[in-house]
């Protein structure tokens, strides 16, 4: 049988701290534990918690520095490992937060308010290190147990939090995976209408069939629910920001580029007097909303407005790069026997508003979520989007 210490006047002497110090700081690490895993896990509101929030940011933020400097596969290959080991690492994260917690509570008291076997006795902070690690999992090993109600409480909240904390773990990463499984579902229905890449003309007409377009309007009817849906998927687990798909064609921003260059295609390629139906349609004015208003929150959460977009080609590069993208458009429908708009010099300033309206935000959320531009919306060659095992320009 073990015996308990008994306590004199000098107990706290060695202590760098006053005990109501170290009981306040352990109090401290435990409401930001507390608070961070409400904001992240339970509380619906496009970021995390502090310790999510910088832990995910400066990870990314690192890995990206890294990954720009290899060729397009390796840094896909690279950057797709870091979402997987943000969550274990955010629940490793939590519990030597709540382990020194906890200790730094007991600390004050050990080994006055506990029960410890001589023998095995390895110092103050040792034993409160132990003993918080050893009820937060649950073992209770039994060499050390506390003697007061006090903490008895605190051993017992203590090993409440632990049960809670890894039951709320294993809901969210349920969760956050079946949110990735109802994304890459998306991603593939666009895919493989837009021509397995990013064809929008493709996309269009693939629903062109003997001279009319059919089942259109329910195409885009439940790519704005879609839409909708995976912003509310990124609200409610934010990491998924930092899930990064080595198919490009599975990724957040190849998916609001299709659905909004769909709709600026509508509206300036198209021949009005044709396609009144299609274009005026409510489902073509409900989608281009939704997705404006998706790309909008995505920036805003990620706070991508305050980053300075470095320009990789002046104005007038970008103009004949649209307009390249715009004639090329006009061809495809022509050629599939579409109706297209009869004054190009009017389509062509339609089109070219639209990409104004929503480019400069997709491309910074194209950037930081590691992928280039052009892979993502083949302005410059639709191969380069479709092939994803393609060569980047240089043999890179």
């Amino acid at each position: 049988m073990g015996s308990a210490f008994i306590v004199t006047s000098s107990t706290f002497a060695f202590l760098p701290l006053p005990p109501n110090i170290l009981t306040a700081r352990g109090v401290v690490l435990l409401w930001l534990v507390a608070y961070d895993v409400y904001a992240t896990i339970l509380h619906a509101r496009a970021r995390g918690g502090p310790v999510s929030e910088l832990l995910n940011r400066s990870v990314w933020r690192s890995a990206r520095t890294i990954a720009f400097r290899l060729s397009r596969q390796r840094r896909h290959r690279f950057l797709n490992a870091i979402g997987p080991l943000l969550l274990p690492s955010l629940i490793v994260i939590f519990i030597l937060l709540l382990v020194n917690g906890f200790a730094l509570i007991y600390l004050p008291r050990m080994p006055a308010q506990f029960s410890v076997k001589t023998e095995t006795y390895s110092g103050a902070w040792v034993e409160s290190m132990y003993f918080s690690g050893a009820t937060l999992a649950t073992l209770g090993y039994g060499d050390v147990t506390p003697l007061t109600v006090a903490m008895r409480t605190v051993a017992l909240t203590e090993g409440f939090a632990g049960l809670g904390l890894i039951s709320l773990a294993v809901t969210y990463l349920i969760t956050v995976y079946t949110a990735l499984e109802h994304k890459r579902a998306v991603a593939l229905s666009f895919y493989h209408q837009a021509v397995e890449g990013a064809d929008v003309a493709g996309f269009i007409a693939h629903h062109f069939v003997a001279g009319r377009f059919q089942g259109l309007e329910s195409v885009l009817r439940s790519a704005a629910r879609d839409v909708q849906g995976l912003l509310e998927s990124h609200v409610e687990h934010p990491i998924i920001h930092y899930f990064h798909p080595v198919e490009v064609h599975k990724s957040m921003p190849r998916i609001l580029f299709i659905v909004l260059e769909t709709c600026a295609v509508m509206h300036a390629c198209l021949d009005q007097e044709e396609n009144p139906e299609i274009i005026n349609h409510p489902e073509v004015r409900t989608l281009e909303a939704s997705a404006r208003h998706v790309l909008g929150e995505l920036v805003a959460s990620l706070k991508l407005e305050r980053r300075a977009l470095k320009r990789y080609e002046t104005p007038q590069e970008e103009s004949l790069r649209w307009e390249r993208r715009f004639k090329q458009t006009i061809r495809q429908f022509k050629k599939e026997g579409i109706e297209t708009q009869r004054d190009l010099a009017v389509g062509w300033e339609i089109y070219r508003a639209r990409r104004e309206e929503w480019e400069s935000k997709l491309h910074r959320f194209t950037l930081f979520l590691g992928y280039d531009w052009d892979e993502i919306t083949g302005d410059r060659d639709l191969r380069y989007a479709a092939d994803e095992e393609m060569e980047e320009p240089g043999g890179k």
